[in-house]
């Protein structure tokens, strides 16, 4: 299972959205600043959560998980001019 980097997620733009429309309430008085705070920390809290389920639902799944590879050794030693 290959993990999406955060930007590529659908719960990136939730929070983004959760955010902006907590901000556009709160500009427009029909949200007081104390709940839109509340909103977007919640938000962004519950992005956190799931992606540390979601990475380390992967690193214990025992599942191979796409890694690039080892940079490789130089076989011959390196000479110095």
């Amino acid at each position: 299972m290959i993990v999406k980097p955060g930007y590529k997620t659908t719960e990136l733009l939730v929070t983004v959205l959760t955010g902006v429309g907590s901000w556009l309430a709160e500009w427009q008085g029909s949200l007081s600043p104390k709940w839109a705070a509340l909103a977007t920390t919640i938000s962004a809290g519950a992005y956190a959560l799931s992606r540390a389920i979601t990475k380390h639902g992967v690193a214990t799944s025992g599942k191979a998980v796409a890694v690039a590879p080892a940079p490789a050794a130089p076989s011959a030693p390196v000479q110095q001019v």
